[in-house]
């Protein structure tokens, strides 16, 4: 079946937390910090449409390098100034996996982050899935002792990833 991403509206915000309940079932967000994000920067959340349905999430905002918005928690505002548009998450139901549907989603991203002055993706790699993103040229960073217990409230295994675009243009020219 043939998919895509389109901005999310918040009408999408009963399937996005069907998902989540789904793909993210130990990091749990409630629903109006989930809305918080999605009004702050629309712009980088999008979901995936499969047929009728909504299959797949992705919500990513402006942030700052080496820091870790908290999981369930507001973000209140945007940086004045930031250096990285951060990744907080990108959910693909199984069924509609493949055919590279989250790696458009990361390039709409990084298009995103370019547009805006950008030139970093930012994001905390969970459940062991660094290597897909390490596909997706992201690196993982080590952390500073403050990062290392924000990254504790993501699960074990989470990891700090940073992709530089400007790096990622360079291979790609």
């Amino acid at each position: 079946m043939q998919s895509h991403w389109r901005r999310a509206e918040p009408s999408d915000l009963p399937a996005i937390i069907a998902i989540a309940t789904v793909i993210h079932p130990d990091l749990s967000e409630r629903a109006d910090v989930l809305v918080e994000k999605m009004s702050l920067f629309p712009e980088g959340c999008r979901v995936l449409i499969a047929g009728e349905d909504v299959s797949g999430y992705g919500i990513a905002h402006p942030w700052m390098l080496h820091q870790i918005p908290p999981l369930d928690d507001f973000l209140q505002r945007l940086p004045p100034a930031p250096d990285c548009l951060y990744v907080h998450d990108v959910a693909v139901m199984p069924a509609s996996r493949g055919n590279r549907v989250a790696a458009s989603y990361i390039e709409t991203i990084a298009r995103l982050a370019r547009a805006n002055g950008i030139e970093h993706l930012a994001l905390v790699s969970v459940y062991d899935t660094s290597p897909f993103w390490a596909r997706h040229d992201f690196r993982m960073t080590a952390p500073d002792p403050a990062l290392r217990i924000k990254l504790a409230s993501y699960g074990g295994g989470a990891t700090y990833m940073i992709r530089n675009l400007a790096e990622s243009r360079l291979r790609d020219a």
